[in-house]
């Protein structure tokens, strides 16, 4: 039977760095080509904007899940590890987490539901961290990336928080498209009003340019909200790397 894995990762980035997000999508291209993950997706998660935490635009991290047949624990931080490696910059901070889905212990999600509220030092998340369901990996000086890593794959296994970055089919979605159309050509498992209705097939949405649908009751949801007479996404798009 396959198993489920979370991993996260938290660049921790610099001003020249590539991003988290995309740091993330491109991780798990690399882990499903080498047939280590199945059925990618990955999802932001954003934590506390605080002056006494260093980051570089919004201090979110991003998790991948995805299924697996035979990669263990061990192969997949080793793969994910290297990858990262290679690819993060100079000055950054980056962290890496994984653990099966099923494994998250109930004390790393109180960890990040606290750090999406208050500032949480090294030490005393290192002290409070259990460690005996995951596995983690810091780089650079202080390997501060580890508490993002660690709390997005907390946040991701509560099924409750985070937005899709990728998920099949949402990056080939744009323009005007009906409700069908958009769970016909995606993953997107429900297209809903802010106040949780589902849109008719027919209804027509300006997805404009940027479907991502949240991750509410273990599902992905597109948020949608009235501009005037159009069905717009209900979460503004930010500049985001």
């Amino acid at each position: 039977m396959a198993t489920a894995w979370l991993v996260g990762i938290d660049d921790t980035d610099n001003a020249e760095s590539i991003g988290t997000g995309r740091l993330a999508r491109m991780l798990a291209e690399h882990l499903e080509s080498r047939e280590l993950l199945a059925g990618t997706s990955v999802t932001r998660h954003q934590f506390l904007v605080h002056p006494d935490i260093p980051y570089t635009s919004h201090n979110s991290s991003a998790c991948i899940a995805g299924l697996s047949e035979e990669a263990s624990r061990a192969v997949l931080v080793e793969a994910a590890r290297g990858f990262l490696q290679e690819h993060y910059h100079d000055g950054a901070n980056p962290g890496l987490c994984v653990c099966a889905s099923e494994s998250v212990p109930e004390a790393l999600v109180v960890l990040g539901k606290r750090a999406q509220q208050e500032v949480l030092q090294l030490d005393e998340f290192d002290r409070t961290l259990p460690a005996t369901e995951l596995a983690l990996w810091w780089g650079g000086e202080t390997g501060q990336g580890r508490i993002g890593a660690a709390s997005g794959v907390a946040l991701r296994s509560t099924g409750e928080d985070g937005r899709f970055i990728a998920l099949r089919g949402i990056r080939d979605l744009g323009g005007r498209l009906r409700a069908g159309e958009i769970l016909a050509r995606s993953a997107v498992e429900s297209v809903e009003a802010e106040d949780g209705t589902a849109l008719a097939s027919t209804e027509v949405v300006d997805t404009r340019d940027w479907v991502r649908p949240a991750l509410q009751g273990g599902r992905a949801v597109l948020r949608l909200r009235r501009d005037g007479a159009e069905w717009v996404p209900a979460e503004r798009r930010k500049k985001q790397r």
